[in-house]
């Protein structure tokens, strides 16, 4: 009876090591030799896997700047200045220059006490799901659906969903990647420069009467923040306010914070400190001399 046992112990003991020698040999046969610098590449990448370079990932990224002398260090946003120099010193190639950048949402209306309902969504909690169901159950159909695909994508962490589900950004853990704009069915999420003075925290496109029996906090196409921009920065399109942040100047003393907007759409964007500065008095008007 004990031979009837460990006969087939035995047996399987044999196979599995058989296996594990074959698997072996195959694995020193069939393996792609990896380039060191490639390596030393990767170890300095922040490996997120974004996709922001414009590669699947981190590792195809690595071996397209070490291998093409077309690819620049520099397309590697989240690892900033730093990773762009350590890169371009490995590959001997220039390090380029990186815009640093970060993600805002411009949304700040879906809450239940500023943006009507059509209906109760109680379907999956997936931004697209919501969406494909009669556009969201908000009246707003350009406001956040507020289910955190934009939370749950990020590959740094730096979302959060707010106690009124609307996305709230780290900046400090932000790198402007873009994942979290690709993810929201709404693009409600918008990379901006860290240096912006200003957001825009609506997307709603129906014009002024429209938004507003929808919305508190919705754009109203007013114009006043476009005709205050001493640089022409601000531009209403489309019944909505857009900043042109090529143009933008960074004001020392930002016209568009303090001008009469009264939805408030237009706010100060995270990380960038704005003094306290007020509203600018018109100047009077000189009577012209007597003839």
């Amino acid at each position: 009876m004990i031979t009837s046992i460990i006969t087939p112990i035995l047996l399987v003991s044999i196979l599995g090591a058989g296996i594990a020698i074959f698997l072996a040999i195959a694995d020193k046969k069939l393996a792609v030799p990896v380039d060191p610098l490639v390596e030393e590449v990767t170890s300095v990448l922040p490996m997120g896997n974004c996709g922001n370079c414009g590669f699947a990932g981190c590792t195809q990224f690595a071996e397209k700047v070490v291998h093409d002398p077309l690819v620049s260090p520099s397309l590697c946003t989240p690892g900033g200045s730093e990773c762009a120099e350590k890169i371009a010193r490995i590959t001997g190639k220039e390090p380029g220059t990186i815009e640093v950048k970060k993600a805002a949402a411009r949304c700040s209306g879906c809450t239940d006490t500023n943006c009507t309902a059509k209906y109760i969504y109680s379907g999956l909690s997936d931004c697209d799901a919501a969406a494909q169901m009669f556009a969201g159950e908000k009246s707003c159909e350009y406001g956040c659906l507020g289910l955190g695909n934009c939370q749950r994508i990020c590959p740094f962490d730096a979302i959060a969903m707010d106690d009124n589900h609307l996305p709230l950004v780290d900046e400090k853990k932000c790198t402007g990647c873009g994942v979290c704009a690709t993810a929201c069915p709404r693009n409600i999420i918008q990379i901006v420069p860290i240096l912006a003075a200003s957001i825009i925290k609506c997307m709603n496109k129906d014009k002024g009467g429209a938004t507003r029996k929808i919305c508190e906090s919705g754009c109203m196409g007013c114009r006043i923040c476009e005709k205050s921009c001493p640089h022409g920065a601000m531009k209403v399109v489309n019944n909505l306010c857009e900043i042109d942040y090529d143009k933008c100047r960074g004001c020392k003393e930002p016209v568009c914070l303090v001008v009469q907007c009264k939805p408030n759409v237009i706010l100060p964007n995270y990380g960038v400190a704005i003094p306290d500065i007020e509203p600018p008095t018109p100047k009077k008007r000189q009577k012209a001399p007597a003839a």
